[in-house]
């Protein structure tokens, strides 16, 4: 039992708990129960940095395969085979605690694989979860500050940033991104995904709001402030951390490179049958309403061509360092 939400676990076996929590102050639950293999004194350590109502989703980020393991598996193996990744560094940029880092190392067993994170207590966490986990081709590094990357850290081939780019205000994109760039090596691909798309109508990520994304920023933060779905009451830098304006693939490529575009290549996935970015859109959503779908996709193509966007939800994009 916690002050916000009562929390209770059962064997399933001798190596795995289901979990079960309801919130005691009615705040949003996104899982409201789990399986685990994490030890109690794992669990708990989860608890000293998040909040109760979230201890199934922190927990699935890492032991639910249809959760982060699946998102950096459909975008990975669509742009190259297993075999490209062989050999190779990736750096999971903004990793947290751990969960994509651990993921892309199982899925690449093969490819070193470095998560840099910020704050020490995420990457107190990674550590304990990766030494429960036993992955030997995954590490976790601090950075000294939001602008560095830790010392002697090398360069990559790739680099992956999953739910980041969003979350760095404008002077930090200007900043973080070239440095990325610069420690990549000729050829190096970058990987970006689920970051809103800037101009998509519906603004999900943060205020669930239609049309604000097309708004100047003071009218944006006067209407999420007022209508927002968690944004109410919060200032606009304070929006912008969490992820309020989003990002396209051209912000992307001239955050990285300064303004040359030609310097910054957006790839088009072709394994597995695809043939480009509106195809693994596709692939990525379900049969549902499958003819609407393809006309969609038939769309977000020829969006790709003329402009250089597919206007999903998210930005989902790989981007390689020019020779």
């Amino acid at each position: 039992m916690t002050p916000r939400a009562e929390i209770s676990a059962t064997a399933v076996d001798e190596n795995r708990w289901h979990i079960s929590l309801r919130s005691l102050v009615g705040s949003r639950v996104p899982r409201s129960s789990c399986e685990t293999t994490f030890p109690r004194e794992l669990v708990e350590q989860l608890l000293d940095t998040t909040s109760p109502e979230w201890l199934c989703d922190a927990i699935a980020r890492h032991e639910d395969p249809a959760y982060i393991r699946n998102e950096v598996r459909t975008q990975l193996f669509a742009y190259f085979p297993p075999s490209a990744y062989a050999g190779r560094r990736l750096l999971d940029f903004g990793c947290g605690n751990g969960a994509s880092t651990m993921a892309i190392a199982q899925l690449l067993p093969e490819t070193e694989v470095v998560g840099v994170e910020l704050e020490a207590r995420r990457v107190s966490e990674a550590n304990a979860i990766l030494a429960h986990r036993r992955l030997p081709n995954a590490r976790f590094m601090r950075s000294p500050s939001g602008e560095q990357l830790p010392a002697d850290i090398g360069s990559f081939d790739f680099v992956m940033l999953s739910a980041v780019f969003e979350h760095l205000l404008p002077t930090e994109r200007s900043s973080v991104m070239p440095l990325l760039w610069s420690h990549m090596r000729p050829g190096a691909v970058m990987f970006v995904n689920q970051t809103p798309h800037r101009w998509h109508p519906y603004e999900h990520h943060s205020t669930h709001l239609w049309g604000i994304n097309y708004l100047p920023d003071a009218l944006a933060w006067r209407l999420a402030n007022r209508y927002g779905t968690g944004t109410q009451g919060r200032t606009w830098p304070d929006m912008l951390r969490g992820g309020i304006r989003g990002g396209t693939e051209r912000s992307m490529r001239m955050a990285l490179t300064g303004g040359n575009l030609q310097a910054a290549e957006v790839l088009q996935p072709t394994q597995n049958g695809l043939r480009d970015r509106a195809d693994h859109w596709l692939s990525c959503t379900s049969s549902r309403q499958r003819t609407l779908k393809r006309l969609i996709a038939t769309l977000f193509r020829l969006s790709d061509r003329l402009f250089g966007t597919v206007l999903t939800l998210n930005v989902s994009v790989a981007i390689r360092k020019r020779d």
